[in-house]
């Protein structure tokens, strides 16, 4: 029968009162509930119990009567409930023609392509989500000294560095440069001592 495609993901909300289904989505599991139906063998079912109250002969004959009436009403009525609850729940999802899967059309349908976003995903989604990716792995290089970092060289064996405590080089400590003349300590990458004025070259 056609109706089963949606046993898979279907949750059953029924009560003594009637019927009740919930559907949930393939993609995200965002769910969709069916207009509750009232059950009609309940009524069937009280007004037998009732007949069997006033009437002491058939009492316990009544009530297991009312029973196997109640039975067989609900599950018939509890199939054609499901049936119009599949009904109604076909017309809200969308069924990808891809993988043949049944998705919400607010979260998981790509509607100008006509298929779940998992087969084809949303061009001006996919392209925002590798934008924001490439600005959070800029602001990880900027906080770790990244790329765009001053080099320095280390005082002892001149390697380059991107800052730091100790070179990663030789391990020596960075410290402010001295000139070559006075020892009065140089800003990084200067060529002639501010104190002195002579050339460190």
């Amino acid at each position: 029968m056609a109706l089963t495609k949606f046993v898979r993901n279907v949750q059953d909300l029924s009560d003594d009162g009637g019927y009740k289904f919930r559907f949930h989505c393939d993609g995200c599991g965002d769910g969709y509930e069916s207009q509750y139906v009232g059950a009609s063998a309940n009524l069937l079912k009280t007004a037998l119990e009732v007949f069997s109250v006033f009437n002491p002969l058939g009492g316990m004959r009544g009530r297991r009567l009312a029973d196997g009436i109640d039975r067989g009403l609900r599950g018939k009525e509890r199939d054609a409930a499901y049936e119009r609850s599949v009904g109604e729940a076909m017309a809200h999802f969308k069924k990808c023609s891809s993988c043949g899967k049944w998705v919400c059309p607010e979260h998981c349908w790509n509607e100008p392509i006509g298929m779940c976003e998992r087969c084809a995903p949303d061009a001006n989604e996919a392209a925002a989500k590798r934008a924001a990716q490439r600005g959070v792995a800029r602001a990880e290089q900027a906080v770790d000294g990244g790329a765009d970092a001053k080099l320095v060289s280390c005082p002892a064996c001149g390697a380059q560095a991107r800052g730091g405590k100790f070179c990663e080089g030789c391990g020596a400590p960075f410290s402010a440069p001295k000139c070559k003349h006075c020892s009065k300590p140089l800003g990084v990458g200067a060529r002639f001592c501010g104190e002195c004025g002579g050339a460190q070259t």
